[in-house]
């Protein structure tokens, strides 16, 4: 039997993976029936969100389409209940959406010792997209459903695809992410039992923007099916978030990922 440990960790490198991502990925795919991608890669993430060190995973790559209405991707599912054009030429997709929220391990890094773990969560909420041509920009709002005092995200991204030759395209992309009060106490703060227990010092994390950052992703075709692809993603956590103490004192507000892989496309 899989341990929680092991199954953990398979789970975070997904998400991991399918955050590196750029907004506005392309999905050029046939719109009748099931297609999208699959692959595997490598990942190096933060240890933790705030952490100074960092780990390397293998992942698997999935992204999942049937039709133009339902989609499974970046460990999100969702699907595409309303589709309008404008007379401009923008297509405006929005509807529900369920996703995982990633958890925390305390033995993950030493600055965690004594907090506890953050168990595995699941978020619901909703997403509009808008996109024209190669640019696309997002927003989702995702309220957590299994342990509502985990609190809300909401999620901005934007991102172009551009194409440098037949086979190279790459993909620049800005985010920024809200979060609630209930959100920052469970990843940022630290209360008095968390206190006694690890020795660092009581600690109120507000609601507010808890980061911002940039990320780039570049996609090479093999052939019509096979595609590499490499990714970089910075993010600086902003706020209550940046000054939690397993942050400022013991992390970075600097966080920086890759990634390398493979995947076939459907």
């Amino acid at each position: 039997m899989i341990s929680g440990k092991i199954t953990s960790a398979i789970m975070a490198g997904m998400i991991s993976a399918a955050g590196l991502a750029v907004a506005g990925e392309d999905r050029s795919a046939p719109s009748a029936g099931l297609h999208g991608n699959i692959g595997m890669g490598m990942n190096v993430i933060p240890e933790y969100e705030g952490s100074g060190g960092s780990k390397t995973r293998v992942m698997p790559v999935i992204n999942l389409y049937y039709g133009d209405l339902l989609f499974l991707t970046r460990m999100t599912a969702g699907a595409n209940l309303l589709q309008y054009q404008t007379v401009q030429g923008v297509s405006i997709t929005a509807g529900p959406l369920l996703a995982l929220r990633s958890g925390r391990n305390q033995d993950a890094n030493d600055a965690l010792n004594g907090l506890g773990d953050i168990g595995w969560s699941l978020d619901t909420g909703g997403f509009v997209r808008f996109r024209k041509q190669n640019w696309q920009a997002s927003v989702d709002i995702r309220q957590n459903l299994s342990d509502t005092a985990q609190g809300a995200t909401v999620n901005f991204s934007t991102g172009m695809g551009l194409p440098l030759s037949t086979n190279l395209r790459l993909r620049p992309g800005l985010e920024a992410t809200w979060a609630s009060s209930g959100y920052m106490k469970t990843f940022f703060g630290i209360d008095a039992l968390q206190s006694a227990q690890s020795g660092l010092a009581r600690y109120e994390a507000g609601s507010g923007f808890k980061h911002a950052g940039a990320s780039l992703m570049a996609d090479y075709s093999i052939n019509h099916e096979w595609a590499g692809f490499a990714s970089l993603r910075y993010k600086r956590l902003l706020g209550d978030a940046s000054n939690s103490p397993i942050v400022a004192n013991l992390g970075s507000k600097d966080q920086l990922s890759a990634g390398i892989g493979i995947k076939y496309s459907f």
